[in-house]
């Protein structure tokens, strides 16, 4: 039988590992939140100043079709190393904080937030953005209101690009009349579908446009970042579920308004419970546990601590099997923890390093950095990180990391450092019969119970 410490140590948070709690539990894990978002590690670097590269970037690639001056050249090339540079580091960054953090709850509803809201800034002259949308937008909201967290991540400028709000132009406002330009759905379909009611929220197509229509006005670009430009929006009343919104003039409020409405649809609340639910405990949840935990939403009038109280509150999340697969960025993590690596391994990796060791290998497994396959995320079931070429890469990069460890430990003792009584009997003895130390670590760190959540 799995102790509680050990089911909220693996299923909740970063895993288990040498000097971290060893009493931990759902009170414990909630209690965690709001200190481990706080913490003052690096953060990513900012869209504003990515999006002042970009405008220089620009500016020099334009100039440089002209003259092909090497100053120009090589402030071309310093810019996109810092890009570069930077990136690497929320690498790390990102990765050091769920393997040290004192329970990993925090990182890994993070983690859910950003799949959730899945993008990335396209190609071009802006580059790595993602990092920035879950520090600015999510981070600071996902122990609030799911109104305040739907509203900055559905506004902040990567997603707008992403998902071409940016190309929307309501037909009828003064740009649309002049140019003759017209409506981009994708945003408004990919909302209401994914990030609130669901596929099967009962939403029609007429929905998706006349929410299309209320979205224009929603502008980014790189001199100004983000904006609401009324010259482009869709003038007049918009009625979308049997409310009206808009008028003249159209404001960002009236947008504002109809995502704070959605997100207290009866529909989201089960929409958002039984992912969350999906993700963190079983591909077919209890019923009973989704039920629970989107009236609990409602209650609380969309607020997310109401949320994961619920679900850790109630007996199904603590009865069900580890049958989960850990994601690859969420492996990676959890072996450091359990070698209780030195932070300055991390810290102190060139960016060299830090692409051999960790990006090469996260897209070897399917989970390439700063990336999402589409605005859907990646999947849920455990089934999707289950593939022929991820999992051997998770044994290369384990027998990997293993060959990195100074001193490898014991393996009988590292078993149950890194699975406790989460551990089989099977790999008890595998690792018992394990010729070497770093061969032992290695076969534990890549086994299917290590790999399971």
């Amino acid at each position: 039988m799995i102790s509680e410490h050990t089911l909220a140590a693996i299923r909740f948070g970063a895993g288990l590992g040498g000097g971290h709690s060893s009493a931990l539990d759902g009170a414990a894990l909630l209690d965690s939140l709001h200190p481990e978002l706080s913490s003052p590690d690096h953060a990513a670097t900012s869209w504003d100043i990515r999006r002042a590269r970009a405008l220089e970037r620009r500016m020099i690639n334009r100039a440089l079709r002209e003259d092909q001056d090497p100053a120009l050249s090589a402030r071309l090339q310093e810019i996109n190393r810092k890009d570069r540079d930077e990136s690497f580091a929320e690498l790390r960054a990102m990765m050091a904080r769920l393997a040290y953090a004192p329970t990993g709850f925090a990182e890994r509803l993070l983690r859910f937030w950003a799949n959730h809201f899945a993008a990335q800034r396209r190609g071009g002259v802006m580059r790595a953005g993602r990092p920035a949308l879950i520090e600015e937008a999510l981070r600071p909201n996902i122990t609030g209101s799911f109104q305040s967290l739907l509203r900055a991540a559905v506004l902040h400028p990567v997603m707008l690009v992403y998902l071409d709000q940016t190309v929307s132009v309501g037909p009828f406002s003064r740009v649309g009349r002049r140019r003759g330009r017209g409506l981009n759905e994708n945003m408004a379909r990919e909302v209401l579908e994914l990030h609130t009611l669901g596929s099967a929220g009962g939403y029609t197509q007429s929905d998706v446009t006349e929410f299309a229509r209320l979205l224009t006005g929603l502008s980014v670009s790189l001199e100004k970042g983000f904006t609401f430009e009324p010259r482009i929006a869709e003038p007049g009343l918009i009625e979308i579920f049997g409310k009206r919104y808009g008028g003249r003039p159209m404001t960002l409020g009236h947008i504002t308004e109809f995502l704070d409405d959605l997100a207290l649809r009866p529909e989201t609340a089960q929409h958002l419970a039984s992912k969350l639910a999906r993700h963190f405990i079983s591909d077919t949840p209890d019923p009973q546990l989704v039920a629970h935990m989107a009236a609990s939403y409602l209650h609380g009038s969309g607020n997310l601590m109401a949320l994961y109280r619920a679900m850790l509150e109630h007996p199904a999340a603590w009865d069900a099997p580890l049958s989960k697969a850990r994601a690859p960025f969420e492996v990676m993590a959890a072996s450091i923890r359990a070698l209780n690596l030195p932070r300055e391994m991390l810290s102190e990796m060139s960016t060299r390093e830090t692409r051999v060791f960790f990006a090469r290998p996260l897209e070897a497994m399917g989970e390439p950095f700063d990336q999402v396959p589409s605005p859907a995320g990646y999947g849920e079931d455990a089934a999707y990180w289950v593939t022929p070429q991820g999992l051997a890469a998770r044994i290369d990069w384990a027998m990997a990391l293993a060959q990195r460890v100074p001193a490898a430990p014991d393996p009988r003792d590292f078993v149950d450092i890194a699975m406790a009584d989460a551990a089989s009997d099977t790999l008890r003895r595998a690792a018992s019969g394990a010729e070497t130390r770093v061969q032992g670590v290695g076969l534990i760190l890549s086994a299917p119970e290590f790999n399971r959540r």
